[in-house]
């Protein structure tokens, strides 16, 4: 195999002034690099490249596997990009290494091509800093400028509630931008515990016949009804609200451990005997669940295909985010029988992996496949694609005979117009007008 390693890099001068000229022709030669590499992720972007073959949720999500960046980093790349395709000042200007990744990402946030130029002059003749301020003064002033709308979105706010036809309750709501937030926060936080709680038949029904946008529409549902319960329930009693599942209200869950197979604790840790157990368990529904002398919930057989708390809780501790291959989902997870539950497979942690939705349902699909097996007493899993080619934990390291460092010859050919002055701001410590600035901006706007 030939390798493909740079030329080392050469050794930069002594002197304080050279140092002070190869930093700036680096920063400016970096700028024009950052300028190709947008272009190329707008592209990628747009052709859906990233998709490989459906099992990557974004671009975003592949910068963040491939390129090792950070998702929120990731996704102001994309943004940035796009944005770039509608700015041809900017874009310009930044291809030529003229101005940094930062001062784009300040302009992009409100340039249109009424304003470009003007914040481009910025940008030339100011620092990151000051570019940042007038965008932010800049925005300031625009929302202030909305207080009408603001009254306007006060006196506007509404709810409305009629029965339709079938005798199905609708219910409207119009509300100001804060107050909306505040009550689809709540709505979220109650959806998000109803979703953990929730049959797995329900999450299992092929997309087809119940997409997930409906369960999630339906959760959300269940939700208001759910606040509304809670309400009513707890309008004179202050009690710490506490949903149960109609299951749960007649179910014993009875621990076992998995040494002596006799001694045994309901789930509130209350110690009984064999007996007892029998006699509790006589006209009530029964888990039994299998522990290791630590007290680690291993198994609850095929009783129930819903995973208890005490199983997610494992779960969360030894997944942690979504398992598929460079996703790093966390919030909105899902756990899944790696062996179907239909098909035999047990509610066990060694049967079960915690998948984001978006790949919980491409699993379903058939996008991808996963393997288990157990490797020094640890679950080892493996993906494959459709076509049964097993999907890489990671890319690392991309390029094992590649230096990460670029070379300066390689920098030079990428952007030979860039110069040591090349990305150097104008400014000369003059004091910025940030009025001035953001009523120019305003001007150019129309305002």
């Amino acid at each position: 195999m030939t390798s493909l390693a740079l030329p080392p890099l050469p050794k930069l001068p002594e002197s304080n002034e050279c140092l002070g000229q190869q930093i700036t022709l680096l920063a400016g030669q970096i700028s024009a690099a950052e300028h190709r590499l947008l272009t190329l992720i707008a592209q990628f972007d747009k052709n859906r490249e990233w998709s490989c073959g459906g099992t990557v949720r974004s671009c975003a999500h592949w910068l963040n596997w491939k390129c090792g960046i950070t998702m929120g980093v990731a996704r102001e790349k994309v943004r940035v990009a796009h944005c770039l395709e509608e700015l041809p000042l900017t874009d310009r200007s930044f291809g030529s290494g003229e101005i940094s990744y930062s001062k784009v990402r300040a302009i992009t946030r409100v340039a249109t091509p009424d304003n470009e130029d003007f914040l481009l002059t910025i940008a030339r003749y100011g620092t990151a800093s000051h570019l940042e301020q007038v965008v932010k003064k800049y925005k300031k002033v625009q929302a202030s400028d909305d207080r009408k709308q603001e009254q306007h979105q006060q006196r506007d706010r509404k709810l409305v509630y009629f029965q339709d036809d079938d005798g199905m309750w609708v219910i409207h709501a119009k509300l100001p931008p804060e107050v909306g937030s505040l009550v689809v926060k709540t709505l979220e936080a109650v959806t998000t515990t109803l979703q953990q709680e929730k049959p797995q038949l329900e999450k299992d029904v092929p997309a087809e016949t119940f997409s997930d946008e409906d369960l999630i529409e339906n959760t959300r549902a269940d939700a208001l009804v759910t606040l509304a319960e809670h309400f009513l329930a707890t309008a004179e009693k202050k009690h710490q609200f506490k949903g149960l599942k109609g299951s749960e209200r007649c179910q014993v869950m009875l621990h076992v451990n998995i040494n002596n197979l006799q001694h045994c604790h309901l789930d509130d840790n209350q110690w009984i005997s064999p007996n007892n157990a029998k006699r509790l368990s006589c006209d009530a529904s029964l888990i039994t669940v299998l522990e290791d002398e630590q007290g680690r919930v291993l198994n609850i057989g095929r009783r129930s295909r819903t995973v208890p708390p005490s199983i997610s809780r494992a779960l969360q501790l030894r997944d942690k985010t979504c398992r598929f291959p460079g996703c790093c989902e966390s919030r909105y997870v899902e756990a899944h029988h790696i062996k179907h539950w239909a098909d035999g497979g047990e509610t066990s942690l060694d049967n079960l992996v915690t998948l984001c939705r978006f790949h919980h349902r491409q699993l379903h699909s058939g996008i991808f496949s996963i393997s288990a097996t157990r490797k020094h007493n640890a679950q080892q899993l493996t993906f494959f694609n459709s076509s049964g080619e097993e999907i890489e934990n990671n890319y690392f390291p991309q390029f094992p005979d590649v230096p990460a460092e670029t070379s300066l010859l390689e920098l030079g050919q990428l952007a030979p117009q860039v110069h040591a002055n090349t990305c150097v701001s104008k400014w000369q410590g003059e004091r910025i007008d940030y009025g001035m600035a953001v009523d120019g901006l305003l001007r150019r706007d129309g305002g």
